[in-house]
């Protein structure tokens, strides 16, 4: 069977539960992560590996996912204390070390032959990225980069030379980066931009967890500068509040709407300038969206229009009966001809703060306003969603300055409207590690926050499924 290795995003438990749910419920990605560290998921698929053209499946499933950056496919691992041996944090039994260094260059000869269709006669360029199992360890930092990257580097170009090859280049990291222990792998628009997807040129991976090292070569990565145009160069936008491309398809995801996604209707009731929409019609869907606000109603027609002749694809016919200015509070009404499958939604998260409030403010805004809002999103969510429909939801988590972090009781307001909760990682599926940092709890599971350091209001990603009142 063969194995391969996800490249996470930089949210890695996002990243992590989105694959799960995949791997889970995409009948034609059936598989299961069997390891993972802060930076890869090792998968391994049902039966993915008997079709001819598993490469295409992969693209297609890099496509779909949020929080993946690559896909390689892996040939060869060897141990943990292997490499430990090998590269010690200090070097006491040189013998030892020249010992299972010849071990580890075994296997990656071993592997080069994979990795490469043709050798030799062949002119070869090839990058080492190395992912740790977790970036802010000492190992990484004065090991890992300083010592095995250039042993790396310097072995494999030797290798493919001895094995023929006319010549042997690779791709050469600032070596500020590598001296100051922060070096990031290379990107996904470096893999495009070098064409390392070419049979000549590979990007070789070597993937960290607590079991050992992973060597594998990328098939495939997101193509960021596509979802960056989108974001950026749209006629309207809004970047303070702006859901992400990312986030917008990893919500999408956890609709468990794979199959035929051309018939399937999604729901945005708060459009803003349409984030959400506009990925959700890239994926195949069925738009649909509202909005209390005239101007962002206007605002996210001109962008998925812009963004339909991007495409060369034409516009939805009156296009203004599918983005419509309606209060939450009126929705099942004015949407009354309408069942969706799906529900993709990030109500207003409060206001933007340059700095953190009082806790009695944040306490007064849930109550006044946020409260509401989020109750009458559930209500009517429920009258115009299809059976077991699910509703992808986004919260706000508000820190403050005297009281700690704040947020509203979403599962309270969801089961009084009759919709229950779906823990977005599924634990019986996934292995825990030995190291605190990489652990998961039931409590981490059943909603999962997307922010950066020091954000104020942080985003907080919630899966509700709609109660089946006829079973």
């Amino acid at each position: 069977m063969n194995r391969f290795l996800f490249v996470l995003g930089k949210n890695w438990q996002l990243s992590l539960a989105e694959l799960d749910n995949t791997l889970k419920n995409a009948p034609q990605f059936k598989g299961r992560i069997t390891d993972y560290s802060a930076n890869i998921a090792i998968v391994e698929f049902e039966d993915l590996h008997t079709d001819r053209l598993y490469a295409n499946k992969l693209m297609e499933l890099q496509y779909i996912l949020g929080g993946c950056q690559k896909i390689a496919e892996i040939h060869d691992f060897i141990d943990i204390q292997t490499v430990h041996f090998a590269f010690p944090l200090q070097i006491e039994k040189y013998k030892q070390v020249d010992i299972k260094r010849k071990e580890i260059l075994k296997v990656i000869n071993s592997s080069l032959k994979k990795v490469f269709p043709s050798i030799r006669r062949e002119s070869l360029f090839f990058a080492v990225s190395i992912y740790p199992n977790l970036y802010d360890d000492n190992y990484y930092s004065d090991v890992l980069l300083k010592h095995f990257l250039p042993f790396l580097n310097k072995e494999i170009m030797t290798l493919l030379k001895e094995n023929g090859a006319k010549k042997s280049l690779y791709y050469k990291y600032p070596q500020e980066n590598i001296d100051a222990g922060n070096l990031n792998p290379i990107f996904p628009h470096h893999v495009i931009t070098y064409g390392l997807f070419n049979r000549d040129r590979a990007e070789i991976i070597f993937g960290f967890t607590e079991e050992g090292c992973y060597i594998a070569r990328t098939l495939t990565c997101d193509d960021p500068n596509f979802k960056k145009r989108i974001d950026e160069e749209r006629p309207f936008k809004e970047f303070k509040s702006a859901t992400s491309p990312k986030l917008s398809l990893i919500m999408l995801n956890f609709l468990n709407l794979f199959e035929q996604r051309e018939r399937k209707k999604i729901l945005d009731p708060f459009v803003g300038h349409g984030t959400i929409l506009m990925f959700a019609l890239i994926e195949d869907f069925q738009i649909f969206g509202s909005d209390i606000d005239e101007t962002k109603v206007k605002n996210t027609e001109r962008n998925i229009s812009w963004l339909l002749n991007e495409l060369e694809e034409e516009a939805p016919y009156m296009i203004n009966e599918i983005i419509k200015k309606v209060d939450i509070n009126q929705l099942s009404s004015v949407f009354n001809d309408e069942k969706f499958d799906g529900i993709c939604t990030e109500p207003e998260l409060g206001p933007f703060y340059k700095q953190k409030p009082y806790y009695t403010e944040v306490v007064d805004l849930i109550e006044s306003k946020l409260n509401p809002l989020f109750k009458a999103t559930f209500r009517e969510s429920f009258k115009v969603l299809t059976p077991k429909g699910r509703i992808s939801i986004i919260a706000p988590v508000i820190g403050t300055i005297d009281g700690g972090d704040v947020q509203l009781n979403v599962e309270q307001i969801a089961n009084f409207y009759k919709f229950k909760l779906i823990p977005m990682l599924d634990l019986n599926r996934i292995v825990n590690k030995s190291n605190r940092k990489l652990q998961f709890k039931q409590g981490h599971v059943r909603a999962i926050l997307d922010a950066k350091k020091n954000q104020i209001v942080k985003r907080k990603l919630y899966v509700f499924e709609k109660i089946d009142e006829s079973s």
